[in-house]
């Protein structure tokens, strides 16, 4: 019994530890996430010219959970032809995101479509550089304080098995 006992608080000290890895990793994918979904905008605005619904309804498949929420709450937005304000923007924001970059993606989502297609194409190359920042800090983030909060965490549930028996 005390063996199950050891057990137990070891898995919930890793899955602590764990559950903290995964929210650094799922920010980094969501940045991964928003460049690739930039990418594809300026490939679909220079060439084929599509609708910002209809580019999203082709690729939100192929993005995270947490990122493809918020593509579907824009394109709900914009089908519904909603006030598309900033506060209703940032109101679909990912909430683990920082709050400058909640802005800067709602300011992004704020004046997509609204510009001739040449300058659409020169802010998006100029958002993509943008988000690419926010990628290199959550990598990094990813890297350094994650791995270090996972480490902690299986030598912190090491100590209290030690601790305990």
């Amino acid at each position: 019994m005390d063996f199950i006992l050891l057990v137990g608080v070891f898995c919930c000290f890793l899955a602590i530890g764990v559950f903290i890895y995964l929210s650094y990793r799922n920010r980094k994918v969501f940045f991964e996430n928003l460049i690739s979904f930039c990418n594809h905008l300026l490939i679909e605005i220079s060439f084929s010219k599509n609708q910002i619904e209809s580019i999203i309804n082709r690729y939100s498949g192929n993005y995270s959970k947490e990122f493809r929420h918020v593509l579907e709450s824009y394109r709900d937005l914009i089908t519904t032809k909603s006030d598309i304000s900033h506060e209703n923007l940032k109101s679909i924001m990912w909430m683990k995101l920082k709050p400058h970059e909640s802005s800067e993606i709602s300011k992004f989502f704020y004046e997509l479509g609204r510009h001739g297609s040449h300058e659409e194409e020169e802010k998006l190359r100029n958002q993509i550089e943008i988000f690419k920042t926010f990628l290199t800090s959550s990598t990094n983030a990813l890297r350094k304080e994650a791995s270090i909060y996972l480490k902690l965490f299986i030598i912190m549930g090491i100590a209290s098995v030690i601790l305990m028996f």
